[in-house]
């Protein structure tokens, strides 16, 4: 995420975006320790699981980190990359995270979220006409996390502990009815899966396009002094050379600031004097192309 480097340093909120960067960073790093722990799971029925299943109900949107299908029963997995000492009050319902200098934050308490994705799904499967069982398990994947209570309602365990707990929830659930068929159940959730859609940083953030450095990015020297030389690209910075560079540039532009982007946009972002150049680029991508002449603005086309 180069958005950062984009900023100027003094800019205002470069602070607040590089914690966000650092969360989400975690947050990934997280959710690959689940899916690599999952892989020590066994069943000797079929099951399979099934990562980063974007639903929705209306307006109603739900994101999981993980789902596992079961001939007993779906658990949703709920991936928190959260560190240092972690307390769950439960008389106010609060969440509380006190780190190594004894400074005290009032965190949500995913108890909440957790259930709220339990009866989400639930409905999802009644309004299919299926008779589901779903159970929800919190996993916090940050090694150096201590829980000194844990809430009500809700189970919690680290990343080591997963597969443990999601034997016990499976052995909890009575099988009353003929198994589940979680092929089918697979293919439905694939075929309704909705991909969160990541609103441009700029906007999310309220970041003033006029605030990012223009040009296009070296990888070698970290600098935006990359200069369009014949057909590659030349860095004057410390002269690296990157037949791609376009290619990274480009997903900046849908990343930061619009999801379509028009010549003149793309070539104000590089630093790109040539339109012609700026247009071969554009359409060598599998980009919806709406509009005539100046007005053609290049779309990424939206996933089913």
């Amino acid at each position: 995420m180069h958005f950062i480097g984009r900023l100027p340093k003094t800019h205002s909120q470069r602070e607040y975006l590089e914690n966000q960067l650092h969360r989400k960073t975690a947050g990934e790093r997280g959710e690959s320790k689940l899916q690599k722990k999952f892989k020590e799971f066994h069943l000797d029925e079929n099951y399979t699981a099934l990562w980063d299943i974007g639903l929705e109900q209306g307006e109603w949107k739900t994101q999981f980190d993980g789902l596992v299908l079961t001939e007993k029963g779906v658990i949703i997995l709920d991936s928190k990359n959260v560190s240092d000492d972690l307390y769950f009050d439960e008389k106010t319902g609060e969440f509380i995270r006190m780190n190594s200098k004894g400074e005290r934050l009032i965190l949500e308490n995913p108890a909440f979220q957790l259930n709220k994705n339990i009866r989400f799904l639930r409905q999802w499967f009644q309004n299919r006409k299926l008779d589901v069982p779903v159970k929800g398990l919190i996993v916090y994947t940050a090694a150096s996390c201590i829980f000194h209570s844990k809430p009500t309602g809700a189970l919690l365990c680290k990343t080591y502990q997963m597969n443990d707990y999601l034997y016990k929830i499976l052995h909890s659930l009575t099988q009353d009815s003929a198994p589940l068929k979680v092929n089918k159940i697979k293919r439905m959730l694939e075929t309704n899966h909705r991909p969160f859609r990541r609103t441009p940083l700029c906007e999310r953030y309220d970041i003033d396009y006029g605030d990012l450095q223009k040009g296009v990015y070296c990888a070698a020297c970290k600098g935006y002094q990359v200069e369009r030389m014949k057909r590659n690209w030349l860095c004057r910075g410390c002269g690296t050379k990157n037949s791609a560079a376009h290619h990274f540039a480009l997903q900046e532009y849908f990343s930061f600031v619009d999801d379509s982007v028009t010549n003149k946009e793309f070539r104000e972002f590089c630093l790109l004097e040539n339109a012609a150049v700026a247009n071969r680029i554009l359409t060598k991508y599998d980009l919806v192309i709406t509009g005539e002449n100046k007005a053609r603005r290049y779309h990424i086309k939206k996933k089913e």
